[in-house]
């Protein structure tokens, strides 16, 4: 699975994400639901990491507005297309 169905599946089920920068090419995400810890992926490919940097608050959260801007981007374009991995969405 690549990185683009991955993220976009981890987004349907969460309402929080909190990043930490791994090192300068990975972004380190941690998705949670109703306050619960749920999954956890490394995230390299660019334009989901600047999409990450531009929703996130100070303290390094997307909130639930961030996850639904997140959904209308990766989860619409993806669910659009059999093939997962042909699509990759622009940025807004």
């Amino acid at each position: 699975m690549d990185e683009y169905s991955l993220f976009s599946s981890k987004l349907q089920t969460c309402d929080l994400i909190v990043l930490t920068e791994a090192d300068e090419s990975r972004t380190y995400c941690r998705f949670y639901a109703n306050g619960l810890y749920q999954d956890r992926m490394f995230i390299s490919e660019n334009s989901v990491k600047e999409s990450l940097s531009s929703l996130c608050s100070e303290e390094d959260v997307i909130d639930w507005n961030g996850i639904q801007n997140l959904r209308k981007k990766y989860c619409d374009a993806l669910e659009g297309n059999d093939s997962f991995g042909t699509v990759e969405p622009s940025l807004v």
